[in-house]
């Protein structure tokens, strides 16, 4: 529990402090009450007029204390939960690429907003409130005893019955917090599901069942919740209950103790303000605890979610890349019953092009996700200049990787902060990343150039723009090694030919893709081809090789080449006007792809 508050031990200690000072003050209130009962009662003016003062006195303190202490704990728990989602933002991003979709994201959304919104409420505002009733608790107990032995046993006697009730709830609430808390990760999920399938939705008219699930779900979440406020319900009115009427039998008891002289009128004030300042704590306590001890599971949740498992890769030697990539005997499969890559061994030069061509389900983008250290837990060896993957240290080797994915993510900024990611680049960098991209062709139609917003997914932009925006990314800090994981297959086909020709043309750049586009002009501009078929490479060489050859490749080329436009056979001669496409590379994009 106080590990929440690791970071900011002095606040807590001014909390605690104040807490205690303000605990006191409670108590000190008691003694006042009896004085002053005691002045009207007996006629002395005197002490009446004192203790006049000693209130005003009293009162100033308390003020004092009450809103010191109130903005101390305001701020030590804002604080420590900023804390915790820090802690489990970090955590989440800190996992390998394996470890991290091995859960869904809307639980982790879920674990950042829900979670620790229950943490807030179920555990860091009641442990403090409980320290701060102990402490009242304790200097009340203290205080019943001098007034009278008698009346101290009998409230102690009650707060093992106020204590053993409500607290035998307290491992049910928890199993039932636990039970919400994992509804509240579906819903999420199932929520995220429904929001990203819009289209889907709309298309299909699937509004009625969307909602009807809605529904369905909403309800069913509101049932765990209720699960768990019906069995708090019950402990505080078990608390209350045994309080209050604990607080009356010792008020008939201290009535008595008087009528026989035993004590003074003005003991009765003070007995019942101690009363009080001994239930009313012990109530909170009973109430708080219970809250606890449910938030408990959640807590262990989050800290399981910050603190990830040690990742398969912890080497920790620097990485080059100056000669190639050599894969050998490589074996993969996501589950251990279904391999993916079988015995695939190959090698990536450094400054050459390699185009990996197949059917669907080959295995190529789990040989590009391999490359990159995605995954961990492969058979064989994949060796950047003779040193294997898992000696290397990974943050250091992603700086001179760049990868353009099938489905390009766009962050809900501008066109300029999805290319260079806040990082500051020289002039000349920015325009040859653009050039090269052909982002420099549609800027001049946004208005806003390099400052226009994109939407949330690039949702303001075309497909093609989004696309060159991310080569535009991957380009813009220089990086040797270049892979295309079907980073041109969402765009159209004229497109596909333009992003894949201009970067075919950066001589000094080693680039790896996984291309659909099979027409034959484009695949010679590589030095070989990789045809994988089965999670195996069953055939590799330059394109005119492999056509000659009449292998699986040219097999292959034969059936899926008929269905791709002959995108080299429509290109302009030589000093033609070359019109823009929407998002196109234009004319420079064009003579990029004949040199």
């Amino acid at each position: 529990m106080f590990a929440l508050f690791r970071h900011h031990k002095a606040l807590l200690t001014l909390a605690l402090l104040l807490g205690v000072i303000g605990s006191g003050l409670s108590i000190a209130a008691a003694f006042i009450l009896e004085r002053i009962l005691d002045a009207v009662v007996y006629g002395d003016p005197t002490l009446f007029r004192r203790m006049s003062w000693v209130v005003v006195a009293w009162i100033g303190a308390v003020a004092v204390v009450a809103v010191t202490c109130a903005l101390a704990e305001k701020r030590l728990i804002v604080c420590a939960i900023a804390d915790l989602r820090a802690d489990l933002h970090r955590g989440i991003l800190a996992r390998d690429a394996e470890q991290y979709r091995q859960v869904n994201s809307a639980d982790y959304l879920s674990a950042l907003t829900n979670d620790v919104k229950i943490i807030e409420d179920n555990m860091a505002r009641p442990v403090l409130a409980t320290i701060q009733y102990a402490v009242v608790f304790v200097m009340a107990t203290v205080a019943l005893f001098v007034y009278s032995p008698l009346i101290g046993g009998v409230m102690l006697a009650s707060l093992v019955l106020m204590y053993v009730l409500p607290a035998a709830l307290g491992r049910a609430i928890g199993g039932r917090q636990e039970v919400y808390s994992g509804g509240l990760s579906l819903f999420t999920l199932r929520l995220k599901d429904q929001l990203l399938g819009y289209d889907v939705i709309r298309s299909f008219r699937l509004g009625d069942a969307a909602r009807s699930s809605f529904r369905a779900q909403n309800r069913d979440l509101a049932t765990k919740k209720y699960a768990v406020d019906r069995l708090v319900a019950t402990s505080e009115s078990l608390a209350a209950v045994i309080g209050g009427g604990t607080q009356v039998g010792v008020m008939l008891l201290t009535g008595y103790l008087v009528l026989t002289g035993r004590m003074s009128a003005g003991a009765i004030l003070a007995i019942l303000q101690l009363a009080g300042a001994f239930v009313a704590p012990v109530g909170a306590l009973m109430q708080n605890l219970p809250l606890i001890q449910g938030a408990r599971p959640v807590l262990a949740r989050l800290t399981d979610l910050a603190h990830p498992p040690a990742s398969s890769f912890q080497g920790t030697r620097t990485p080059t890349f100056a000669t190639d990539i050599a894969v050998t005997d490589l074996g993969f499969g996501y589950t251990p019953d279904r391999p993916v890559l079988t015995g695939v061994t190959t090698r990536f030069e450094k400054g050459r092009k390699y185009a990996l061509v197949g059917p669907s389900g080959s295995g190529k983008s789990t040989l590009i996700r391999l490359l990159c250290a995605e995954y961990g837990t492969y058979g064989g060896a994949i060796a950047y200049d003779g040193t294997e993957l898992h000696d290397l240290d990974i943050p250091q080797l992603l700086t001179f990787v760049a990868v353009i994915h099938q489905n390009v993510t766009m962050f809900d900024e501008t066109i300029g902060a999805n290319i260079g990611l806040h990082r500051t680049y020289p002039s000349e960098t920015w325009q040859r990343a653009l050039r090269r991209s052909g982002v420099d062709r549609f800027l001049g139609t946004t208005g806003q150039g390099l400052d226009t917003p994109v939407g949330e997914n690039g949702a303001l932009l075309s497909g093609g723009q989004r696309q060159r925006i991310a080569v535009a990314r991957a380009l813009i800090e220089d990086k040797p090694l270049l892979i295309l994981d079907e980073g041109t297959s969402a765009v159209d086909a004229p497109t596909a030919h333009d992003i894949e020709t201009s970067l075919l043309g950066v001589d000094a750049l080693t680039m790896i893709t996984i291309t659909h586009n099979l027409v034959p002009d484009l695949l010679r501009r590589y030095d070989a081809i990789l045809f994988m078929e089965d999670g195996r490479i069953a055939e590799s060489g330059p394109y005119d090789a492999l056509v000659a050859r009449g292998g699986r490749f040219a097999a292959y080329q034969s059936i899926a080449g008929k269905e791709e436009p002959n995108v080299a056979a429509a290109a302009p001669a030589p000093g033609d006007v070359v019109p823009d496409p929407p998002g196109g590379l234009g004319q420079e994009g064009a003579q990029a792809g004949r040199r």
